[in-house]
């Protein structure tokens, strides 16, 4: 006995030294301490997003959508599920105890003499069975502290699905309005275009135009209603997506505002580092990689022995009224040791499962970085540039106003040809369109340049952990 309990020892303490905890290295990007694509001011806070376009009925859309929409709930179903999983591995650490209640009858036949009896007997008994398996390596410890950091990482993914869905509500929001202004300038298109055929029509009456004026005048006036009920069709598809975020039957029947909110020239970014800290795919891939570490710890001691007992006692009567009584008792207790000798590779194989998926889960985390920087410097960039697009637009779109109506006039007092006009109005259009495109661009850019940074829902209600709501799983189906 001391011998074996030397040899136990010895093989504690040696394995201690050999197998402890691995970690991945950590990832080797560096990190920069401050943005290369943007001259604006860093501050360790970037304010909460919603509240610079300063749009209550917004907010109350993200609430809403934040509420009843499915693909979120979905999202919480997930958490909970792993918080779940997290729960039976963490079991396995501790003592298992069952009970069992035997009740049985038998007949049996036998001879003596010159005559047959079946004589029958009745059997009772209840048995309680303890068995532990002894985590001496922590093991067991390893694998249900690698389900607690997946149901960690569950969490990030539905804080991250929580942000991208509030995004997504904002940038159809803004997409609608965008959809709006660009269905009512193409009205004005239709009737501006409507109007000049008719001077061209009765000059054409007159025998002052010609058929080709004529011709051209009616070509714009297809053309445009054409583009307007492509503008229908846009603001049509926009709204039922909205509704849908929403959790809404999709009808098109969502009011919108009619203009769209003027941006800052300049948003605080904070410093890149701070994602690391914010961001909730990044801190996702992070619980992961530490998940995949433990597990390949884990894979590691499956090669030690294993250690166990196990216990049992209950009672064994042939009267019902008997399984309680003491004197029946019958018990007995056991421990193992079991070592593997050979399993055809499948521990070492294991093993070596585990170390890829923890290799991938280390490159995963590094890539999720580097994607993390690219969005950030990406939106940056666009951020510069479309302010600036956006600023030369809105002269051309002065200018060609402008020169519309020098055209209508002079080709009235017949100063032009009608191509002329025609070009006049046509640029004028084109330019307004594109203002209004730009501007909404500008608007989903800075949505993406926040999500980018980590997301800031600070003026929105923050939901507690999610559960599962059985009697919402039951609603969907009366």
């Amino acid at each position: 006995m001391r011998f074996l309990l030397t040899f136990l020892s010895l093989i504690y303490l040696s394995s201690c030294g050999i197998i402890a905890d691995y970690h991945s290295p950590k990832h080797s990007i560096e990190t920069p301490s401050s943005w290369n694509s943007t001259n604006s001011k860093s501050t360790a806070q970037p304010q909460p997003w919603l509240d610079e376009f300063n749009d209550s009925q917004l907010d109350k859309l993200i609430n809403e959508a934040l509420e009843y929409n499915y693909d979120l709930k979905a999202a919480a179903a997930r958490i909970s599920s792993a918080k779940a999983l997290s729960r039976i591995n963490g079991a396995d650490r501790l003592p298992q105890l069952s009970t069992e209640i035997r009740g049985a009858r038998q007949q049996r036949n036998s001879t003596g003499g010159f005559s047959v009896s079946n004589p029958r007997s009745n059997k009772f008994g209840i048995d309680f069975i303890l068995s532990w398996e002894l985590d001496v390596w922590g093991k067991l410890k390893n694998r249900a502290e690698a389900a607690e950091q997946d149901f960690a990482a569950s969490q990030m993914d539905f804080r991250a699905a929580r942000l991208s869905l509030a995004a997504n509500v904002a940038s159809f929001w803004f997409k609608t309005i965008e959809s709006k202004q660009q269905l009512q300038l193409a009205n004005k298109k239709v009737k501006a275009f409507g109007e000049a055929r008719q001077i061209i029509q009765d000059g054409f009456v007159n025998g002052i135009n010609s058929a080709l004026d004529l011709r051209l005048a009616r070509a714009n006036v297809a053309a445009a209603t054409s583009q307007r009920d492509a503008r229908q069709a846009t603001q049509d598809n926009v709204l039922r997506s909205l509704e849908i975020l929403l959790g809404r039957y999709p009808a098109a029947q969502l009011i919108t505002s009619n203009t769209l909110p003027e941006l800052k020239s300049q948003t605080s970014v904070g410093f890149p580092e701070s994602i690391l800290r914010k961001r909730p795919d990044v801190l996702a891939a992070e619980q992961r990689l530490l998940a995949a570490d433990l597990r390949f710890t884990s894979a590691w001691k499956n090669l030690l022995p294993t250690f166990s007992f196990a216990t049992s006692g209950g009672t064994n009567a042939a009267q019902l009224r008997d399984i309680f009584n003491y004197q029946t008792l019958i018990w007995n207790i056991m421990g193992n040791l079991t070592q593997p000798i050979f399993q055809g590779g499948r521990l070492i194989a294991e093993k070596d499962q585990a170390n890829a998926q923890s290799m991938e889960a280390a490159a995963n985390y590094a890539q999720t970085i580097l994607q993390a920087y690219f969005e950030v410097e990406t939106s940056l960039t666009a951020e510069r540039l479309l302010n600036s697009q956006q600023k030369s637009l809105q002269l051309a779109v002065d200018e060609s106003i402008e020169a519309e109506q020098l055209a209508l006039e002079e080709y009235s007092s017949g100063l032009i040809d009608m191509i002329t006009l025609l070009e006049s109005q046509r640029r004028s259009y084109e330019v307004q369109s594109s203002l209004l495109q730009v501007s909404s661009q500008r608007l989903l850019n800075r949505i993406t340049l926040y999500l980018a940074l980590g997301g800031n829902l600070q003026s929105v209600p923050v939901v507690a952990e999610p559960a599962i709501n059985e009697s919402f799983f039951f609603s969907l189906f009366n």
